[in-house]
């Protein structure tokens, strides 16, 4: 990957850049907090002293990152209760300054209030993590194993600085490169949990299927044995299922004739538990309008 092509600069001040994002959500209150726990621990495991400053949901600042800040999470994560009422929310990287945005990254939103409640967690890994596909594997295969997941993903995407004051001239210019590459995710997976709730709402290199979408497609084996040469159906604890599209994550190019067939196989695969149309349509993709963000969402799905 060319990762300057796809880093953003206002003057000096990294806004944004080329990142592989790890993405789960999950649904309901789980009985308990375990699996949350360890896809932070994980993540803290293999990233965690590169990480520079953080900041929870109540906290219009980012701090100097201690460790002593994953205490809250954690707390969280053990009560149950908590998670069922509260909004909460976590999100740590690695730039020399709160504006100089870096990976490896954290994020993580808990929307209690929401009736199911809804957990989404985000692993931002370097971008050259893609370049050692296996190792991502295992890492999401650690990172979800007790996790109650519903569906998630892996794959090229972006990261950036979320201040308002940038955010609209961020997606604007990350706009095309969505359409030209279609490997390239969009980095706002809050904004996707609503249609994941309703069924798979994204594909990319790794598509992650929790228990219920794996039973609803035959069952792991049923994958396996149907999935076309270029797949490999990947067990995902407890009960679900990991798609992995070819060896490597790819970005295509549509400029260029690749649109990513691998990601288009997946795509079938998955057509019966697809979200349906509707809770698609709810799902805004900044700096894109009309047919482009319809299309573009979509554009594994057919």
């Amino acid at each position: 990957m060319d990762a300057e092509k796809f880093t953003l600069k206002f003057d000096k001040r990294v806004a944004a850049v080329p990142c592989l994002e790890l993405v789960a959500f999950s649904f309901g209150v789980p009985a308990d907090g375990a699996g949350f726990a360890r896809f932070l621990r994980v993540f803290c495991e293999a990233f965690g002293d590169r990480l520079s400053v953080y900041r929870t949901g109540d906290m219009k600042r980012f701090r100097p990152f201690d460790p002593q800040a994953l205490e809250g999470p954690r707390h969280w994560f053990s009560d149950p209760a908590l998670l069922a009422t509260k909004v909460l929310g976590f999100e740590a990287h690695a730039g020399a300054t709160a504006r100089d945005i870096a990976a490896p990254a954290l994020d993580i939103s808990l929307m209690g209030n929401f009736e199911p409640q809804r957990y989404v967690f985000r692993m931002i890994l370097p971008v050259e993590s893609g370049d050692s596909p296996d190792q991502v594997v295992r890492l999401a295969q650690d990172a979800l194993a007790e996790f109650p997941l519903a569906s998630g993903y892996c794959g090229y995407s972006l990261l950036w600085d979320r201040d308002p004051s940038v955010d609209q001239a961020i997606c604007d210019w990350a706009a095309p490169l969505l359409r030209r590459h279609p490997g390239l995710g969009y980095g706002k997976p809050l904004s996707i949990a609503n249609a994941s709730e309703m069924g798979l709402a994204v594909v990319s290199w790794l598509t992650l299927l929790g228990p219920g979408l794996t039973a609803a497609l035959g069952g792991g084996e049923a994958l396996a044995q149907n999935a076309p040469a270029e797949v490999s159906v990947l067990p995902l604890s407890p009960g679900g299922a990991m798609l992995r599209a070819g060896e490597a994550p790819a970005l295509g190019d549509v400029n260029r004739r690749d649109p990513l067939p691998v990601y288009h196989a997946v795509g079938r695969m998955v057509a019966p538990v697809v979200a349906p149309d509707d809770a698609l349509d709810e799902v805004a993709v900044d700096g894109m309008q009309g047919d482009d963000a319809y299309e573009w969402f979509r554009r594994f799905f057919v």
